[in-house]
C-alpha cells in the first residue's frame, strides 16, 4: 500500500545527488515538503534542485500553523526546515523522513512516525526493488555524497538482514 509523507531536507538532498529519488517513488505516492525545506533544496542551481523539481511525486505544501513552528524553534534550537518538517507531519499525521539525531528525538517525542535514509534502504529491499548486492552499493553511493553513518550503526544496519 503507498502513502503520502512528509520530509526533511537532507534525505531528499542524498536521494537528488545519488539520482535514487526513485526509491521513494517505490514506496510512497507523494512527497510534502514545507516551504523550508524547499528553499533549502532549491537555494543553489544544481543536481539536486533539477531532481527535485522535475519529480512529479514530491510536492511543496505550507505549514498553517506559524505559532506551532515559533514553539518548537524556541524548544529545539532545529533549522528552519527540521522544524517546518516536524510541523507539517504534526498537521497532517503523516511519517516523517528525517535523519538528524535531535530532529528524530523531537518528532518521536510528539508521537510521529519517522523514517531515515536506512529505512528507506529496507523498505525497498524488503518489497524486491533492490537487492542486498545494490543496497550496499546504494549506502557507499550515500557515504560518498558525505551521508554521515556511524560505523556501528551501519554495522548494525547491515546484520539485521544477515540470517
Amino acid at each position: 500500500m503507498k502513502k503520502i509523507i512528509v520530509s526533511d531536507t537532507t534525505a531528499l538532498i542524498i536521494l537528488a545527488k545519488t539520482n535514487h529519488l526513485n526509491l521513494l517513488k517505490n514506496f510512497v505516492d507523494k512527497v510534502y515538503i514545507p516551504n523550508a525545506v524547499f528553499d533549502e533544496i532549491t537555494f543553489k542551481d544544481d543536481i539536486v534542485k533539477y531532481n527535485i523539481l522535475k519529480c512529479d511525486f514530491i510536492e511543496k505544501k505550507e505549514v498553517e500553523d506559524l505559532k506551532q513552528i515559533k514553539k518548537i524553534k524556541e524548544e529545539t534550537n532545529l533549522d528552519k526546515g527540521e522544524v517546518e518538517a516536524i510541523c507539517l507531519a504534526l498537521e497532517t499525521k503523516l511519517d516523517l523522513i528525517i535523519d538528524e539525531k535531535r530532529g528524530r528525538k523531537f518528532a518521536l517525542s510528539y508521537g510521529i512516525e519517522i523514517l531515515g535514509l536506512l529505512g528507506i534502504l529496507e523498505i525497498n529491499l524488503l518489497l524486491g526493488k533492490i537487492s542486498y548486492i545494490e543496497l550496499l552499493y546504494i549506502l557507499e553511493e550515500f557515504k560518498n555524497v558525505n551521508y554521515r553513518l556511524s560505523p556501528k550503526l551501519e554495522k548494525q544496519f547491515l546484520n539485521s538482514f544477515r540470517p
